[in-house]
């Protein structure tokens, strides 16, 4: 070919690049790459929601929502809103951070960001009033697979499923080592515990229901029959109930005739295989202590109350007697926090039930007087249930709500500016629990009228921005979430430590669940650039990822592994990595990216507060219930 026939190609090559340049541009198709600068909510946002980006570049004057055709269909700040420099965040991101506030915009539909003068979008998200219904219930699915000895049946379970029942064994568990013998004891059901497959009687059980089971009582419109794809589905009773229910059988079969309850059931070490039907490791119950008799007299108490006002009276009746006989055996133990819980719900259930009253009055001197309402703790628990109780002690209760109020100020005082922080205690091993927990508790604040310093609007308000932390509003842009790309949760969790959906070290688990799938379009993957200090790289893939839903644990400041990042990482939000890597033990990565029921009871629970409510999930549009498990009582 001669030179000047190949300088004519080229040139008439050009032309036409330049003109399709100009076509895609001017017509609207052409858009900016996503931009890690942008950090909102990634599902999005209801109408009539404060709608704030936060923003770690310079946006410049005008930020555009823009249309799924990349057309301009609001200016901030020319058609409202503001763009506002807020400074350094310091210690929680080390982010220098700009909001820019398009509450204003309240058109449904799905949009983006876009700033000129970074040439740069956020990811899409949709404004609509539905748009937490399927984020939540997605969520509460994972319970579904988390449930041990039953089949995850492909009917429900989509890709994730296990059709085979895990554990037979369960049916004739034995003591562990050391423990007594209590025969062979039929311990099956109940939900694996977090990423291994050990059954606990701890605080974790309790947490999820108790958080659960608030959020029922309080929007019960948003938890209806057929709203999950479980077994139950379709038998007249809220799914969320059946769900809880399962766990629930379980812990009747962990009560012993004398009232104590098995504390748990473990393998010997930390064995485990992926799916859990081809687990063969026993487990072993455990001896009673006095935290099992805890957990299991306030549940069983709190989900007796709430079940009978459903009109599930028979069942309830069977969850009453088992809290009232475990709580004669915890009468004569020691003192705790989660067993003031356990009375403050012993006593709302049964006025007659003196003896909790006594306690709970008694718990702290001064009648309750000054306490710090951590709202996590077991305490504070007990006091949100023991002032909406009817013949409560009058002195204790003002304290307690003066407590309430005080905590309400507590967590607005250490707010960060990416409007949902804490204080820096608070980014423990498994963080995201108290996270939810916060907001949890200023909804609890506002719906009592105790909100100290603010209003209940306030509250409100910013207990929604916590549920926009798990959905990307945070110094990482993360979805705190697995695998929800395709519900609109782009930069999800693709990697958490899962003896089923997140062991590396298993070929079943890690072909099919490690890594993002290929099909995922992901701008920013992996987000650990790189390799770390061990020769690890994040860039896994699978063909499914793990399956979507699970609450990852969040941001560790306390991280006691030695994988560099998250070691090292400085400001307490940037403690945290999207890696489940086993090959090096001292990598720990279940100190930040395992997922466990008492995370996810509490996230689930703050999300319910902003569903709407709305007669048919799409989870069960079409879908034919199979056989349902009776409500028949448990035999304990």
């Amino acid at each position: 070919m001669g030179g000047a026939t190949a300088s004519l190609i080229q040139m008439a090559a050009k032309r036409v690049a330049l003109f399709c340049l100009a076509f895609f541009w001017e017509s609207g198709l052409w858009s900016a790459p996503v931009s890690q600068a942008v950090k909102l909510d990634h599902f999005g946002y209801r109408t009539a929601d404060t709608k704030v980006a936060i923003f770690t570049t310079d946006p410049g004057p005008v930020v555009e929502v823009r249309d799924t055709e990349n057309l301009a269909v609001f200016l901030v700040p020319a058609d409202g809103g503001s763009i506002t420099d807020r400074g350094s965040d310091g210690a929680p991101s080390g982010d220098h951070v700009w909001w820019v506030d398009f509450t204003a915009f309240d058109i449904p539909g799905s949009y983006r960001l876009y700033s000129s003068a970074l040439d740069a979008t956020s990811y899409d998200f949709d404004i609509r009033d539905d748009i937490y219904n399927v984020v939540v219930q997605k969520a509460l699915n994972t319970f579904y697979l988390q449930r041990c000895n039953t089949p995850k049946v492909a009917a429900l379970a989509g890709a994730w499923a296990d059709s085979e029942g895990c554990h037979a064994d369960d049916a004739a568990t034995g003591p562990a080592s050391g423990h007594s013998d209590h025969g062979s004891l039929d311990l099956t059901g109940g939900w694996h515990d977090a990423g291994d497959y050990n059954k606990y009687v701890w605080s974790a059980v309790s947490t999820a229901v108790l958080f659960m089971l608030r959020a029922f009582e309080d929007n019960p419109g948003v938890f209806l029959d057929g709203d999950l794809a479980i077994p139950e589905s379709s038998n007249g009773i809220p799914d969320l109930l059946d769900e809880i229910k399962w766990e629930l059988d379980w812990l009747l079969r962990m009560q012993l005739p004398s009232g104590e309850v098995l504390s748990q059931m473990h393998v010997t070490g930390f064995a485990a295989d992926s799916p859990p039907s081809a687990d063969e490791n026993l487990r072993f119950y455990q001896n009673p202590n006095e935290e099992s008799g805890a957990v299991l007299a306030g549940t069983c108490a709190m989900a007796a109350r709430i079940f009978a006002a459903q009109g599930l009276t028979t069942y309830a009746a069977t969850l009453r007697t088992a809290a009232l006989e475990t709580w004669t055996w915890l009468e004569t133990q020691g003192d705790s926090e989660i067993k003031v819980w356990a009375a403050a719900e012993i006593f709302r259930l049964d006025p007659s039930v003196t003896s909790a009253r006594s306690y709970v009055d008694g718990f702290y001197a001064a009648a309750w007087a000054g306490r710090f309402f951590n709202v996590m703790r077991y305490d504070t628990h007990a006091a949100l249930t023991y002032v909406s109780t009817a013949g409560a002690s009058a002195a204790v209760v003002t304290n307690m709500k003066e407590n309430i109020g005080d905590q309400v100020d507590y967590i607005f005082d250490n707010d960060d500016l990416y409007r949902n922080g804490m204080p820096s205690w608070s980014y423990y091993w498994g963080s995201s629990s108290i996270r939810a927990g916060y907001g949890v508790f200023l909804l609890q604040a506002a719906r009592m009228g105790e909100t100290g310093s603010h209003t209940a609007a306030e509250c409100v308000g910013h207990a929604e921005a916590f549920l926009h932390y798990f959905h990307g509003q945070n110094a990482l842009n993360m979805v705190y979430l697995t695998n929800m790309a395709a519900l609109g949760g782009e930069h999800s969790s693709f990697q958490l430590y899962h003896a089923w959906f997140g062991d590396s070290e298993n070929v079943y688990s890690r072909d099919r669940f490690v890594g993002k799938p290929p099909a995922v379009v992901e701008p920013d993957y992996p987000y650990f650039k790189g390799i770390d200090n061990h020769g690890v790289s994040d860039d896994k893939t699978s063909t499914l990822g793990p399956a979507p839903g699970f609450v990852t644990g969040g941001p560790n400041k306390d991280y006691g592994g030695d994988a560099s990042p998250p070691l090292g990482a400085v400001y307490y939000n940037r403690f945290y990595r999207d890696w489940n890597d086993q090959e090096v033990w001292t990598a720990r990565t279940w100190e930040i990216t395992e997922n466990s029921i008492g995370y996810q009871g509490p996230y689930v629970a703050l999300g319910a507060y902003f569903m709407q409510p709305q007669p048919k999930s799409i989870f069960t549009d079409g879908f034919e219930s199979g056989d349902t498990t009776s409500w028949s009582s448990v035999s304990p």
